[in-house]
C-alpha cells in the first residue's frame, strides 16, 4: 500500500472529509488530493511534501517519521531539489563555508582604502602647513653672540620636539577615525517580517552573532513542536507557563520551524529580537512560523 493509500484509509477509519482535514492542517484540499493520489508534482518541492505529509499524519493518528521512513522511497529525494529546497548536504555546506568565513575579512579592503586617504591626507597637510611653521620658527630665532670673542654663534631653531609632538598627536587621530570607521561599518542583528498566508508566518534574520538563541514565552499553556533545517524535533509536547521562558540554541541552523496553538498568549524572540506575529491571526487557529537565519526565505 503507498503511503497515500494509507493516509486515506486512516482519515476514512476515522470519519474524516478531505475538507475536515484542510481545516485541521490549513493544507489546501487540492495538495491533500494530490498527496493520497501519490502525486507529488503539484506540490512545490520536497521540503513541503515531507510537511504536508506529516501535517496529514498527525491528524490521523499515525506516526510521521515511521511513516516517512517506511515509504521513503515513493517520495521525492531532497537531492532532486534545486538550490532553494535546502537539501541537508547544501546547508551543511553552507554552514562549514559561513563558519570560515571572519566578518573581519570583508573589512579589510573597507579598511585599507581608510588608511589610504588618511595617509594622502596627512601628506597633504604636512607639506602646506610646513613652510608657515619653518617661517614662524625662523622669526623667532634668537642669535646669541659671545661679546668677549667677537664671533656670532647661530643657535638651531628647537622644532624637533614640537614636530615629534605634533607627528603623534595626529596618529593618535587616525587612530581614532579608524575605529569610528569600524564602528559604523559593524552591522545590527535584524528581523525581516517577509510574509503571512493561510496560518502561515514567514521571518527572515540576518545576524553576525556568534550564537542565536531562540525564546518562547506563554502565560497559559500552548501545543508547541518545533523543528531544525534537518526535521529533526527540538520540542514536542504542551508548552506550560511553569516552562517559561523555553530557550533553544539554533545557532547552526538555516532555518527554524514551529507549529503552535493559542497564538494569543505566546510570543517569541530571537537574539533579544521580538518575532511580532501578524494581526491577521486567529486566536484559536494552529499557526505555523519558519524562521530563516541568514538565509534567503523560500520563495
Amino acid at each position: 500500500m503507498q503511503i497515500g493509500e494509507k493516509l486515506k484509509e486512516a482519515r476514512l477509519e476515522k470519519g474524516l472529509s478531505l475538507d475536515d482535514v484542510q481545516r485541521l492542517t490549513k493544507i489546501q484540499t487540492r495538495h491533500l488530493q494530490a498527496i493520497e493520489r501519490n502525486d507529488f508534482s503539484v506540490i512545490p518541492g520536497s521540503f513541503y511534501i515531507r510537511a504536508f505529509i506529516k501535517e496529514y499524519a498527525n491528524v490521523v493518528d499515525l506516526d510521521p517519521n515511521q511513516l516517512l521512513s517506511e515509504h521513503r522511497s515513493e517520495i521525492p529525494a531532497p537531492e532532486a531539489e534545486n538550490a532553494v529546497e535546502y537539501t541537508r548536504m547544501q546547508r551543511t555546506r553552507g554552514k562549514t563555508t559561513s563558519s570560515k568565513t571572519s566578518p573581519f575579512t570583508s573589512l579589510l579592503p573597507t579598511v585599507f582604502v581608510i588608511l589610504l586617504i588618511v595617509g594622502v591626507g596627512f601628506f597633504i597637510w604636512r607639506i602646506t602647513l610646513g613652510p608657515g611653521q619653518q617661517d614662524s620658527g625662523n622669526g623667532n630665532d634668537q642669535v646669541q653672540t659671545d661679546q668677549s670673542a667677537g664671533d656670532e654663534v647661530s643657535l638651531p631653531p628647537d622644532t624637533d620636539e614640537e614636530d615629534n609632538g605634533q607627528e603623534q598627536s595626529d596618529s593618535n587621530d587616525n587612530d581614532d577615525e579608524e575605529e569610528e570607521e569600524q564602528e559604523e561599518d559593524s552591522e545590527d542583528p535584524e528581523l525581516t517580517f517577509v510574509s503571512y498566508e493561510s496560518n502561515q508566518s514567514i521571518y527572515q534574520l540576518e545576524s553576525e552573532d556568534e550564537m542565536i538563541e531562540l525564546k518562547i514565552e506563554t502565560s497559559d499553556s500552548n501545543w508547541l513542536e518545533i523543528e531544525d533545517d534537518s526535521g529533526e524535533r527540538l520540542y514536542y509536547s504542551t508548552f506550560q507557563s511553569s516552562e517559561s521562558p523555553l530557550t533553544i540554541d539554533v545557532t547552526d541552523q538555516s532555518f527554524v520551524y514551529l507549529r503552535f496553538g493559542n497564538p494569543s498568549v505566546i510570543d517569541f524572540s530571537i537574539n533579544d529580537l521580538d518575532v511580532v506575529l501578524s494581526e491577521d491571526i486567529a486566536p484559536t487557529a494552529v499557526q505555523q512560523l519558519w524562521i530563516y537565519i541568514n538565509e534567503e526565505p523560500e520563495s
